[in-house]
């Protein structure tokens, strides 16, 4: 990944395509993120040497010119010695996959923000219009450092609950690969991961508008314990009515299948334990898993998924294989 896309996102001028890549391209390596974590402390230093200018972008322009490299570093040392434990704690926020509660008003107030979290792991965000999300294993969430236009609009990758306060002057947008969802002030369930074939919304209380990017089309609108599933291949958007206790029961760490194809058990599995599952039999690809595991070791998951299903595994090459019994 070049600096200029870094930086590009870092001032929050990339499009939602291009977030999106860099997201990825930063969770597949820490030197990626290292990467990332320089040009954007540098980003920080070169905006501090401008807070009597009204032009941030052009003072890190200037920053980043040859003609002002003696004064750039005058200003990173003053950062250094003044500054660098809340760049520290802001970029740790940001990439551990530790569950943190990340208040965005407490933090500097520059560019765009993004909290993700790893395998295994959640956190809950405060935006800050006191939004609440709660951001599920693998994800990520973007949005600006304040939400000064008519919209309040942020980017998901992966999946998250939202308890949005309601404003009905600035609409709330949740742009998901080929969704947009608005709202005023209501409470739902995004899942929009790149691998799964699905995007679902689901509604827990208020209403919700669900909206195919890019398509101009009357949105679907959802009511309490209504589901919204986007299908990628076929583009089609169905609904249905569900128990949404179920649907964000993974906040307590549960995971509830129900008549869910194996291909999908095995990707929610692989987010919360961090291990990979070979499914070896074509069978067992059309195969739809119905069960429950409450807060449970991978081991246990294991057994029951053997007990209660036609399914055996074996660990191979620190794979899991799974195969019909």
């Amino acid at each position: 990944m070049q600096d200029k896309d870094l930086k590009k996102y870092i001032k929050g001028d990339a499009s939602p395509e291009e977030k999106k890549s860099i997201i990825e391209w930063i969770r597949k390596d820490k030197k990626h993120q290292k990467q990332f974590n320089l040009l954007k402390a540098q980003y920080v230093a070169a905006t501090l040497d401008s807070l009597n200018t009204t032009d941030v972008n052009e003072s890190y322009q200037r920053f980043s010119s040859k003609k002002t490299k003696k004064k750039t570093y005058y200003y990173t040392a003053i950062v250094a010695s003044v500054m660098m434990p809340f760049l520290l704690l802001y970029f740790y926020s940001s990439f551990s996959n530790n569950d943190l509660i990340v208040n965005t008003t407490n933090y500097l107030k520059f560019g765009t923000r993004t909290v993700s979290t790893e395998h295994g792991g959640f956190k809950t965000v405060i935006l800050p219009d006191g939004s609440t999300i709660v951001l599920n294993a693998n994800s990520s969430i973007s949005y600006p450092k304040e939400f000064t236009d008519s919209l309040r609009k942020v980017t998901l990758i992966g999946e998250a609950f939202f308890d949005i306060k309601r404003n009905i002057n600035k609409p709330f947008i949740v742009e998901a690969e080929n969704l947009k969802i608005k709202v005023l002030g209501t409470s739902f369930n995004v899942k929009s991961y790149p691998k799964d074939e699905k995007i679902e919304t689901t509604l827990v209380t208020g209403k919700v508008e669900v909206h195919k990017q890019n398509i101009e089309q009357n949105p679907i609108v959802l009511e309490p314990s209504e589901r919204a599933v986007f299908d990628k291949k076929k583009s089609n958007i169905k609904v249905d009515k569900v128990d949404s206790n179920r649907i964000v029961a993974w906040q307590d760490g549960k995971l509830i299948f129900d008549n869910t194809p194996l291909k999908q058990v095995v990707l929610d599995l692989n987010r919360k334990y961090d291990v990979e599952f070979v499914i070896q039999s074509d069978s067992l690809l059309q195969y739809k898993y119905t069960g429950e595991f409450d807060n449970l070791e991978l081991e246990e998951v294991l057994e029951l998924l053997k007990i209660s299903s036609p399914i055996n595994y074996k660990y191979e090459e620190n794979k899991i294989m799974l195969d019909p019994e």
